[in-house]
């Protein structure tokens, strides 16, 4: 079985809806990030897979760490720091204000790593991947991916979009795409890092260089779009939901689609049309109805 790797932040999201009168609002709770639900997504399915990540010795990290244990994720590359609290999202409707809180350790990310093998799936991004106190050991574990030949999947979504702008992060993130197989992105995405809407000359004038295979989440044209090279390639689905398309779907159907179509590391540089179409049209059901899970034998 291949070997599925997310590596992503561990934190909750604390739901307040629009009355905020303190008396009666009925405040909710649910694991946050779109790398950490999609693990437990693949997980259902019986995917083989491993969460990359970190979070506090407290209650808060143990509910998480639990969620993906109950889900069937490997959560032994988690690692569990003393000096510091697991962060919380505190998401204020309506317009989905977020509010964020962080307190690390002093010392670097330092987690068990896991082991890859070619053609093996490897996803990443967001500000975890930006993170001063996270990068050295997460670039030493991409470069071991790009070393064994694994499909190294990026998820640059940045929210909220950052204050101070995004020209400093620049440079990582542009490494982040140099370690890349696929680039993955939604509309929110295009504005905020390469303040362009369009995914065509995102590609172009960005990601191209980097990564030949840029799958784009359209939440205004409601489809989902491949560009490999000079071909574009959209689903025939028509009509989906904002809501769903933006959530953990997405990257978990592209993972299972990858795996169920049996594409490997050494297919994705010729791929052909016929199998680009099947991809899109898969992630678009995944990302809408979250039918991650569409093969008899889940991903074995």
């Amino acid at each position: 079985m291949r070997k599925v790797i997310i590596i992503g932040e561990c934190s909750l999201d604390l739901m307040f809806p629009a009355d905020r009168n303190f008396d009666t609002v009925p405040v909710t709770a649910k694991p946050g990030g779109r790398l950490l639900n999609a693990a437990a997504m693949l997980g259902d399915c019986g995917y083989e897979v491993t969460y990359v990540s970190e979070c506090a010795s407290d209650p808060t990290g143990d509910m998480l760490v639990s969620f993906l244990d109950r889900h069937g994720v490997n959560t032994k590359s988690i690692d569990r720091y003393s000096d510091g609290i697991t962060p919380l999202n505190l998401r204020f409707e309506p317009g989905d204000e977020l509010v964020s809180s962080r307190i690390y350790p002093k010392e670097r990310f330092d987690f068990v790593w896991p082991r890859i093998d070619a053609d093996d799936i490897v996803v990443f991004g967001a500000f975890f991947s930006l993170n001063a106190r996270v990068r050295p050991h997460l670039v030493e574990l991409l470069s071991l991916a790009v070393e064994r030949k694994a499909i190294i999947i990026y998820v640059p979504g940045l929210m909220p979009p950052p204050r101070a702008g995004i020209t400093k992060m620049m440079p990582d993130i542009l490494e982040n795409l140099e370690m890349s197989t696929v680039v993955l992105t939604r509309s929110s995405d295009l504005k905020t890092i390469f303040n362009v809407t369009d995914s065509h000359k995102s590609y172009e004038r960005h990601i191209r260089f980097y990564a030949d295979n840029y799958i784009h989440i359209d939440t205004d044209a409601s489809e989902v779009k491949l560009h490999h090279k000079d071909v574009v390639v959209k689903s025939e689905r028509a009509g989906l939901k904002e809501d769903m398309m933006t959530n953990a779907g997405a990257i978990a159907g592209t993972v299972a689609a990858l795996i169920d179509q049996n594409i490997n590391f050494s297919d994705l540089p010729g791929i052909g049309t016929g199998e680009m179409e099947k991809l899109v049209n898969r992630i678009a059901d995944s990302a809408s109805d979250k039918c991650v899970c569409q093969c008899g034998d889940k991903g074995k």
